[in-house]
């Protein structure tokens, strides 16, 4: 990614509206063993949806219903309402967290609305009657079988970067855990959270490997 595309991404009002958030809740925010475990039922499901998404979505080029496109029209966004609503329950923000979640659905439902006018103009009846059966955001239970259908591609879903969403979540889920056990409850450094520290320090280890190969095989290329 370009350093202008960076600063873009960085400015658009949904992540200007994350990143605060995040820094508010690396400080102040905790977790507790029950919050934890709640988390996961948002979280867990949340991931799945962005990876299942992932392995089907062919962005402009083609309109998407296969997968979860049959049954929600922006499941990836639904994916990641799903996580902020876990996160913001593990760390217990409440008023705040609520105030957080209730700011992403708006930017989305901005940017939901920006994207739909992209997609009727590209693919115009198309995509104006895939609409009139498959809801914006809340799936619905009966399936869209017009249009052309394909079956999840890994190879789409690596070139869509999403295993680096699960990497990190799963590092920052990890990092709040310990964050909790050792400066909240001051537990010892005891088998277990050396255990949790080595799977984060290994996820991370996966990212980095990951992005080395991708530098060595544009060097190659050029």
């Amino acid at each position: 990614m370009k350093i202008k595309q960076l600063f873009q991404r960085w400015f658009k009002l949904r992540f200007a509206i994350i990143y605060p958030f995040g820094i508010f809740v690396a400080i102040f925010a905790n977790s507790d063993d029950d919050s934890m475990r709640t988390s996961l039922w948002w979280i867990i499901p949340g991931l799945l949806i962005r990876l299942w998404a992932n392995g089907y979505a062919i962005k402009m080029e083609k309109l998407t219903t296969s997968g979860p496109y049959a049954f929600v029209r922006n499941p990836l966004y639904l994916g990641t309402m799903f996580i902020a609503i876990g996160f913001a329950v593990m760390l217990r923000t409440h008023y705040i967290g609520a105030l957080f979640v209730a700011f992403m659905a708006l930017t989305y439902y901005q940017t939901i609305k920006k994207e739909e006018r992209m997609l009727e103009e590209r693919f115009k009846e198309e995509y104006i009657n895939y609409t009139k059966r498959v809801p914006a955001i809340i799936p619905t239970i009966f399936p869209y079988r017009s249009g052309e259908k394909w079956s999840f591609s890994f190879k789409r879903f690596l070139e869509s970067k999403e295993y680096k969403t699960f990497l990190w979540i799963a590092i920052v889920v990890i990092s709040f855990y310990l964050k909790e056990e050792l400066l909240v409850e001051h537990e010892p450094v005891g088998s277990k959270i050396l255990c949790f520290m080595g799977i984060a320090l290994a996820l991370g280890i996966v990212d980095l490997i990951g992005e080395l190969i991708k530098l060595r095989k544009r060097i190659k290329e050029k």
